[in-house]
């Protein structure tokens, strides 16, 4: 029965949720979402601090709009915590629903949660963008998907409690609230999604999910490799195509998916269609142009849901409130930090993700602005990281589970710096210094700063590997708090905190 409705209703639900293309359409929708922002939230606490007021007044309210500060999560912090208390007219008219927990991966280890409150406006914007994103997937791989189970790996849906709102990962939110048509065929079911540790919930999702027809799965690559792994163990097959073999679309994001790719085609068929997603607690910021295939080797850029509700802005490097441009604008190959103004409050407001442009509209996730590695001046992005990666496991017949990129600092006795490649294989290189070599040739090839400082080993020495078991990485994430399958492993990190913590957790595997 949802297979028919949706059959007939598709071509009309891909059109209402198209992102406008063009750079003027693109435009004319982020100037109404601006506007109706800024009248929005003007009234409000945050409206009078950041001075929204008197944008709306300005003879030039775009150009006012763009004068105000760029700002991050300290500036909201103090009427956070008074809205997580039950204030009203702080951040945004009416009632707070819900908190989203993020430690995210750019700030001090030590730093703790963020908590971004989340309103009717902003969750029925995360809804549009998960329906876009569904819609566009099931062009490809076709309305018979949901005749199936529909697998959702994210966040545990126990929601705790902050001042009496319910407050959790976005992902145990969402699943939380999700409607009735979509929570009749949703796994692992309402029971096992509720379990808080994740090995626990692990554990009792593949007793459900082993025989179970699945048709979709959405998720973190890395920990659905998890999942496909426990799956065909349960099953006593090679592959989870072989226990599910109706699965026809995986709905990926989080981190990049290239260095994962050899390891998905181990497990789905060829036939397989994948869409990626690009959603943050703060907002649903992208999806896949096109859906894709794992014999493709990288998924297509990612269009900029710019009729959302969001407004989207991208900061070049080193640049300020007035260097920031729109969607519209941006240009191909470019680096920009990540600004988003949303109905839950946060104007012009920095979300720690760097993109690379592919053109207006359309870009490509680059990382995030504390994982890239520069500590020698070679400015290396973590999805150039990502890449090298996938090609030294193409190059050696390598498969990844985890890895992680730290600097090793010069000393007295070596002046020069080298890259330490912490990496945990579900299948070893077969030679490890061809593998290093693949990874070297790579950064070379593709990264001018990376190949002036590696020229006669000048400032920078060959990377370093070293091979931990995948239980030094889960006992890194179980120890900070993030093993889970929405929390995210740092790929790399500007100093030698994370990288010394996995190299004490391998001696307690």
């Amino acid at each position: 029965m949802i297979a028919t409705l949706a059959r007939l209703a598709l071509p009309a639900w891909v059109r209402s949720t198209r992102p406008p293309r063009g750079p003027q359409a693109i435009a004319a929708a982020q100037d109404r979402i601006r506007r109706r922002l800024v009248r929005q939230l003007a009234p409000c606490a945050i409206g009078r601090q950041l001075g929204l007021s008197q944008v709306a007044a300005a003879v030039d309210p775009e150009r006012a709009f763009r004068e105000l500060a760029i700002t991050e999560y300290g500036d909201y912090e103090a009427l956070v915590n008074r809205t997580a208390a039950g204030e009203r007219g702080l951040l945004y008219p009416g009632r707070t629903l819900a908190l989203a927990q993020t430690s995210g991966t750019t700030r001090s280890q030590a730093a703790g949660e963020r908590f971004i409150p989340q309103n009717g406006r902003l969750l029925r914007h995360h809804r549009l963008g998960g329906a876009a994103s569904l819609a566009r997937g099931l062009e490809a791989a076709g309305t018979q998907t949901l005749a199936g189970r529909l697998l959702m790996v994210g966040g545990s849906t126990a929601l705790g409690q902050h001042h009496a709102v319910p407050m959790g990962d976005l992902s145990g939110i969402a699943a939380a609230r999700l409607p009735a048509w979509i929570r009749n065929h949703y796994e692992p079911g309402p029971d096992v999604s509720a379990i808080p540790d994740w090995e626990s919930r692990l554990e009792a999702l593949s007793a459900r999910c082993a025989h179970r027809d699945m048709t979709l799965a959405a998720g973190i690559p890395s920990w659905m490799l998890v999942v496909f792994e426990r799956i065909a163990r349960a099953n006593g097959v090679a592959a989870v195509s072989e226990a599910w073999p109706n699965l026809r679309l995986l709905l990926h994001g989080g981190h990049a998916i290239e260095p994962f790719v050899a390891s998905l085609r181990a497990h789905l068929r060829a036939e397989t269609w994948m869409m990626e997603v690009y959603p943050a607690s703060e907002a649903f910021i992208a999806m896949g142009s096109r859906p894709w295939r794992l014999g493709e080797g990288a998924p297509p850029p990612l269009e900029l849901l710019t009729d959302h509700g969001v407004l989207l802005e991208f900061c070049p490097e080193g640049g300020g409130p007035l260097d920031c441009v729109g969607a519209a604008q941006l240009d191909a190959g470019g680096i920009y930090r990540v600004l988003v103004t949303t109905p839950g409050g946060l104007v012009r407001y920095q979300i720690g993700d760097l993109v690379r442009a592919e053109g207006p509209g359309l870009v490509r996730v680059a990382g995030r602005i504390r994982t890239r590695i520069s500590v020698f001046g070679e400015h290396v992005e973590g999805f150039e990281l990502a890449q090298a990666l996938a090609a030294a496991c193409s190059a050696t017949d390598a498969e990844v589970a985890y890895y992680h990129v730290a600097p090793v600092l010069p000393t007295p006795s070596e002046p020069r710096g080298a890259h330490q490649w912490l990496v945990a294989f579900t299948r070893p290189p077969r030679d490890a210094q061809a593998f290093i070599s693949a990874l070297d040739g790579y950064l070379v090839a593709h990264v001018l700063d990376y190949a002036a400082h590696r020229r006669g080993d000048g400032q920078l020495l060959a990377p370093r590997l070293s091979i931990l078991p995948s239980g030094a990485f889960t006992a890194y994430l179980a120890a900070s708090g993030r093993c889970d399958a929405q929390r995210k492993m740092p790929q790399a990190w500007p100093d030698r905190t994370i990288a010394d913590q996995l190299l004490a957790q391998e001696t307690c595997v």
